[in-house]
């Protein structure tokens, strides 16, 4: 069958939205941050704003940074700040607002930054370090090496870390920073690096491109576990990606988590909340297998052995409330569900030539990521303009919007694979889709080198 066009032009139309959040704005605001103490125990602000007048409308978005932080005054057209981050870590001890590790600190810059409210004003953050202190953020630089990060985003902006932490970049990885807050682990910096640098790598290769610079990714060790419990993306200015480790992980576990395959196919989309997680989550939860695929470590039987078990916990998503008005913890699934349906029909239409990772790529292609906010419809319409098909607006129709039976048995059948009862994976060549089976998870070609040392066990 003949391959779907490939209407990227049309997505132009699109994109005709708000400048991006890593651009400056004014009117702005310039901030000097000292930190003091090795281990990071205080820091001074300066905040001096082109419009004095926005100096009497500082405040600290958290309300619980109130009690550890005293105002020294106004002097020279400059509020000045003193801020305990013992005392407020203390305090809140965990990593949405701030918390220590060892000698080291992660905070979010909701919970340390005065900033004028009632409008959308450009942050300039020059940092000072003192006492062998170090920092790490997530955020764009100008040419003078100020920070940039814009009022409207402080909710949104990554955590920071300060103090004593390990640090390194990845080869291959323009804009990405790590670091390792100050706390007992199993695996070496080295063996760190290597992983990170090969998810990023698997990631990039999905892409065509490096997605989202500079970002940060801020690793917190936690004893008496293996594995990585948890992580996340904010995405206000810059990117910071949030992982826990558990602190006795050994190398293999690494590269057998999908985790942070996860986190980094979020820097690829841009936040649509309209209609619910569904939509960011799928696609993260959909392509993650499909990656570790494809980078080598982990085998096909185990991508479909992982579908045939998770995505019914999606279909209710579909079939009973639409995704628009699903439950969280359907979400995942079910956008997953969704977007399997997508590559499902849009290989067939094409002969195994376009799935919907084309769209997103597309999208992509338009300087649009992780950054942005858009809403569920534009990204359905983008990703139906890069495919020269009406797909996405079809199923959205049928399980975004609404609800309506489906058939997920019938679909493994067509496609011709099954679960044995003893776990074993059996294929069907001869079923009505199982040529768009052979190209779901390696696409139109099945040359993709392996990435890193790791390679899956072969069932």
């Amino acid at each position: 069958m003949m391959p779907l066009p490939r209407l990227e032009f049309c997505i132009l139309g699109l994109l005709a939205l708000a400048v991006p959040s890593a651009q400056a704005a004014e009117p702005a605001c310039d901030y000097r941050l000292t930190v003091h103490g090795a281990a990071a125990s205080s820091l001074d602000i300066s905040v001096g704003c082109a419009d004095a007048g926005l100096l009497s409308q500082l405040q600290f978005a958290d309300a619980r940074a109130a009690a550890f932080v005293m105002r020294l005054g106004d002097l020279d057209n400059e509020a000045k700040f003193s801020i305990d981050l013992d005392g407020l870590a203390a305090d809140i001890a965990d990593d949405d607002g701030a918390l220590r590790i060892g000698r080291s600190l992660i905070v979010s810059p909701a919970s340390v930054l005065p900033v004028p409210v009632g409008g959308d004003v450009s942050l300039r953050l020059r940092v000072v370090l003192m006492d062998g202190s170090d920092m790490a953020l997530g955020l764009p630089q100008d040419d003078q090496g100020r920070y940039l990060l814009r009022e409207s985003d402080l909710r949104a902006a990554g955590e920071w870390v300060l103090g004593h932490f390990d640090r390194f970049a990845v080869p291959g990885e323009d804009g990405l920073d790590v670091a390792i807050l100050d706390a007992p682990r199993a695996v070496s910096n080295v063996v760190l690096q290597g992983w990170v640098s090969d998810v990023a790598a698997s990631n990039a290769r999905f892409w065509g491109q490096v997605p989202t610079t500079p970002k940060l990714l801020a690793v917190l060790p936690e004893s008496g576990g293996s594995g990585l419990p948890f992580g996340r993306v904010m995405a206000g200015s810059g990117a910071t990606i949030l992982l826990r480790l558990g602190a006795n992980t050994k190398i293999d576990q690494l590269y057998e988590e999908w985790v942070l395959v996860h986190e980094f196919l979020h820097l690829g989309t841009p936040l649509m909340r309209d209609t619910g997680i569904w939509f960011n989550e799928g696609i993260a939860t959909y392509f993650e297998p499909i990656l570790r695929a494809r980078a080598g470590w982990k085998n096909e039987d185990a991508v479909w052995h992982e579908w045939l078990t998770d995505m019914p916990r999606g279909l209710p998503a579909l079939t009973e409330t639409g995704l628009a008005q699903a439950a969280s913890r359907r979400s995942y699934w079910g956008g997953a569900l969704f977007l399997l349906l997508a590559d499902v029909e849009l290989r067939r239409r094409s002969g195994g030539d376009m799935g919907s990772e084309d769209c997103l790529r597309a999208v992509l292609r338009e300087g649009v990521d992780v950054r942005w906010r858009w809403p569920t419809a534009r990204m359905l319409a983008a990703c139906d303009a890069a495919t020269g098909a009406t797909v996405f607006a079809d199923l959205a129709r049928r399980y975004v919007y609404g609800h309506e039976p489906l058939d997920l048995d019938g679909l493994w059948r067509d496609l011709g694979v099954s679960l044995e009862v003893d776990g074993t994976i059996v294929y069907d060549d001869q079923a009505r889709l199982a040529a768009v089976r052979r190209t779901i998870v390696w696409g139109s070609t099945t040359d993709w080198p392996p990435i890193g040392a790791y390679r899956a066990a072969v069932n």
